[in-house]
């Protein structure tokens, strides 16, 4: 493991500027050429802290710097934290025999990853620089989906008969220091299925002699090649384990996928949810050009433009009104500003909720009635403030009843409908994510220029 040499408990602003005067130092040892203590300073910094000191650095310098790097399994470790961009930069500028020597030491879920995420002539030409236990472990993962328990595990995990003793899985375990996150001791028959596990801290408190089989755990938490990378971080979280372990078909133990690799999916999943509700993707910032990004944002913005074109439709229907209570128009934006707060409020909830599992939708009618009252509490506590305001500022209680009523009825509404809406989609197999976006601010628009004006019509009595 590699510290940082100033590692303390330290705020946002204390990192920031450390991190500040470590690119200056790194830059300026690198224009004296001072490699050799270029290298001692660069193995003092933890990986990931390397990973962004590069990204500070001149573009031009990067490489250079990267390259420094004199143990190749911590080169290894920084390369697998850098971003795309950054990762892109070093495949592209260094020298074939640099690189090779490089990937040959990441794990083989991340090289994995990185081959996957290639262009097929890009894949093909560092598939040709791996060695060939490398190249073999590559091939085996690619073959599963990115996104499954397959595509996410190492291959590199720890294992042993269950019917070896303490003593002899201790030994084992002491002459493997190669392998990644032994967190658990998976034990398998002569066939290599998985039968149990042992935890680390039974292990040393059993008696040397003592068969495995006799104090393993049977009933091993486990997940198919081929389930879904959700599944398996809601699996970890919700029983709270450091590695999970994968088999296939015949429960033939083939990897484990650890707690760090769950972390990265979170995080992924998260950010695919939020994009795809923007109704937009990831890989736009870089990958695509402007015309590219316009195509993936259009269809979505199509949605809202029509779902606005229909508001105008109702507004000119009530023109009437308008004309005759002219300051109606001057509410129209808080109205349905505020409704569309509530509605984004709530459709992240449930969204989100229905992605991490935390929320099913057989929970749609305790959701649906638990954002009913919120919307009431939200609409009222607002309607009041705005009924308040029309009727002091233009001296107009019907002004007042009119704006106090809608507020309070489109605050409601929208927390409804924004939950009610990706219930539904998932019931129909539809990726709330995607959908809900769009839709729901389309239905509350829509419905909230109408409640307005049926409100507006019923007190003015027009």
């Amino acid at each position: 493991m590699h510290i940082n040499v100033e590692t303390k408990p330290a705020t946002l602003n204390t990192y920031d500027s450390r991190k500040k005067r470590l690119v200056e130092t790194i830059d300026r040892l690198y224009h004296r050429d001072a490699r050799g203590s270029l290298q001692k300073m660069i193995a003092r910094i933890h990986p990931a802290d390397m990973a962004a000191i590069l990204d500070e650095l001149p573009p031009e310098h990067v490489v250079d710097i990267f390259h420094t790097i004199g143990d190749k399994e911590l080169g290894a470790e920084v390369f697998s934290q850098m971003g795309p961009h950054l990762r892109t930069q070093v495949m592209t500028e260094s020298p074939v025999e640099k690189l090779a020597a490089l990937l040959e030491h990441m794990q083989p879920d991340d090289l994995t990853d990185l081959v996957g995420e290639l262009p097929e002539d890009q894949r093909a030409e560092l598939m040709a620089m791996l060695g060939r236990d490398s190249k073999s472990e590559v091939e085996s993962l690619l073959k599963y989906d990115p996104n499954s328990a397959g595509g996410i595990m190492t291959t590199e995990f720890f294992s042993l008969p269950h019917s070896l003793t303490v003593e002899q899985a201790i030994e084992s375990i002491r002459s493997r220091e190669d392998v990644e996150m032994v967190f658990y001791l998976y034990l398998t028959d002569e066939e290599g299925r998985l039968v149990g596990v042992v935890s680390l801290r039974q292990l040393l408190l059993t008696r040397p002699d003592t068969a495995l089989r006799s104090i393993m755990n049977r009933r091993v938490i486990k997940v198919n090649t081929d389930a879904d990378q959700t599944t398996v971080a809601l699996l970890v979280d919700k029983y709270r384990l450091l590695a999970i372990p994968v088999v296939d078909q015949d429960d033939i133990l083939v990897g484990m996928v650890t707690v760090d690799d769950v972390i990265d999916v979170i995080e992924e999943e998260t950010t695919r949810d939020m994009l795809k509700m923007a109704g937009t993707s990831e890989s736009e910032t870089f990958t695509h050009s402007a015309l590219k990004v316009a195509g993936i944002r259009l269809p979505w913005l199509l949605a809202a433009f029509i779902g606005g074109l229909a508001a105008t439709m109702v507004i000119e229907k009530y023109e009437s009104i308008l004309a005759q209570v002219l300051v109606l128009s001057a509410f129209l934006p808080v109205i349905m500003g505020m409704a569309g707060n509530v509605g984004v409020q709530s459709a992240t909830v449930a969204v989100r909720g229905l992605a991490t599992g935390a929320i099913d939708v057989r929970d749609t009618l305790p959701l649906v009635l638990k954002e009913l009252r919120v919307g009431l509490v939200l609409g009222g506590f607002y309607g009041v403030i705005l009924a308040a305001y029309g009727y002091l500022m233009h001296d107009s209680l019907q002004l007042g009843q009119v704006v106090g009523l809608t507020i309070l009825g489109n605050m409601t509404g929208a927390a409804l409908l924004a939950v009610l809406l990706p219930m539904i989609f998932q019931r129909l197999k539809v990726d709330p994510a995607v959908a809900t976006g769009p839709f729901v601010t389309t239905a509350i628009d829509i419905l909230g220029v109408l409640n307005y004006f049926v409100i507006a019509s019923w007190i003015y009595k027009l």
